[in-house]
């Protein structure tokens, strides 16, 4: 990269998968909140507290690395701290799913003749500028919009070149920013998206469950505390195509178990591997989070997990599992993409109840060991919801919430004792 410095906040898995992308001399520090981290080193690097951050490095870019997030940027918030960078909106690969090396094998297509015009003010925009600079190229530039406060803070801080102005006809436009759309007549190169410029995430495997289902009913059965034995029983009995997500395989199998199994989340697959293996279903899909060398043959299917896209715009729907799955929130969403994809025209939801209660053990059909003390983020969930809704209203396809209870509106209410009458 170049001589950019950074402190890291966060010494968990993200905190090291992010090292990987930076240069050991641009790494300053870690800060972390666990007070039996603090005063050790990572890489020879020094874990510190927040408070010895503002002590010694309150000049550089702090990159917040954990999952939930909020809290420590309304910490910086409260400190008139706005030097900082979001994993949370970096490309999936520099958030552990997908090739982690994919800058050495992607191909940029620049020109000499015009600008080369970086979108985005993100860490990965910096990375990739840098990049661009160390291949020889002066012309690259960094979009600097009217007003845009981040712009300004990575031009004071590293010097980059920025600009205003976009010639449509002759410059080169690199977006590294989840975006909606193109503006008419704009030579727009989509390299936060990069899934399309790199052949392992193409599948061809899969390509054998399109449409194989065309026309057919299913049930998308997820871990709601309102899911019933009764209703998975009612499911077996009829023969109802099923896919299961996440934890649904604490369901005895004697009793009800999916045709089809969906695991995406990168820290889930770490912990309940074992589990995921051993389960006896016809066909399993997992995201491609590698966090193990793992040999995916038989009935386990690898799908690209396109997750980490700025939650201020809404997610795209998926067309092609074969090369990728937008990931946003929850894996039901992904669930709903593929039975589009394998053809089905009616698709029901049963314990997808979208509501949880935070420091209790009753947020799923299982009771927990522990209190869970997670965010879930059911309001990023409804706007994948709404995704999906919108998705479905305009090609034919009917979703409908069989839940008993939660609360999700998203979807028409059906009562899912009538479906069976």
């Amino acid at each position: 990269m170049g001589n950019e410095k950074f402190v890291i906040w966060g010494i968990g898995e993200r905190g090291k998968i992010i090292t990987e992308f930076l240069e050991d001399s641009q790494i300053l520090a870690y800060i972390d909140t666990d007070i039996s981290k603090q005063g050790m080193d990572y890489l020879n690097h020094p874990i510190i507290s927040f408070e010895e951050y503002l002590e010694k490095f309150q000049n550089y870019f702090i990159i917040v690395t954990p999952v939930e997030e909020e809290p420590i940027l309304n910490l910086l918030y409260s400190y008139g701290i706005d030097k900082y960078f979001q994993m949370s909106h970096l490309p999936s690969e520099m958030q552990g799913y997908g090739d982690r090396k994919f800058l050495d094998q992607i191909q940029i297509p620049l020109t000499e003749s015009g600008n080369n015009i970086i979108v985005g003010t993100t860490l990965y925009s910096c990375i990739l500028y840098r990049k661009i600079e160390a291949m020889g190229y002066k012309n690259v530039f960094l979009l600097k919009k009217a007003g845009d406060k981040m712009a300004n803070l990575i031009q004071k801080n590293y010097q980059y070149n920025t600009i205003t102005q976009i010639d449509k006809k002759n410059d080169r436009i690199i977006v590294t920013t989840a975006i909606k759309e193109n503006n008419e007549g704009e030579t727009v190169f989509d390299f936060f998206d990069i899934s399309e410029y790199l052949p392992q995430y193409y599948n061809k495997d899969i390509e054998k469950f399109h449409n194989i289902h065309n026309g057919k009913r299913c049930f998308i059965v997820a871990t709601g505390p309102s899911l019933r034995q009764d209703d998975l029983r009612i499911l077996s009995e009829n023969k109802e195509i099923c896919f299961g997500v996440n934890r649904v395989f604490y369901v005895d199998e004697k009793l009800w178990k999916p045709q089809y199994y969906l695991f995406l989340d990168r820290a889930g697959m770490k912990q309940y591997w074992d589990l995921i293996a051993a389960y006896n279903v016809k066909e399993k899909f997992v995201g491609d989070s590698y966090w193990r060398s793992i040999d995916y043959k038989g009935n386990m299917h690898v799908i690209h997990a396109l997750t980490g896209h700025s939650f201020d715009i809404s997610p795209k729907f998926s067309e092609r599992i074969e090369r990728k799955v937008y990931a946003y929130a929850t894996v039901t969403y992904a669930a709903i993409q593929m039975a589009v994809y394998m053809g089905f025209s009616t698709i029901y939801l049963l314990g997808v109840d979208c509501s949880y209660n935070k420091n209790n053990k009753e947020n799923y059909f299982f009771q927990e060991q522990k209190k869970d003390v997670h965010n879930h983020y059911e309001d990023r969930m409804l706007v994948a919801y709404r995704t999906a809704k919108e998705y479905a209203d305009t090609h034919d396809i009917r979703i409908l919430n069989a839940s008993r209870g939660g609360s999700l509106e998203v979807f028409d209410r059906i009562d899912f004792d009538k479906i069976f009458i």
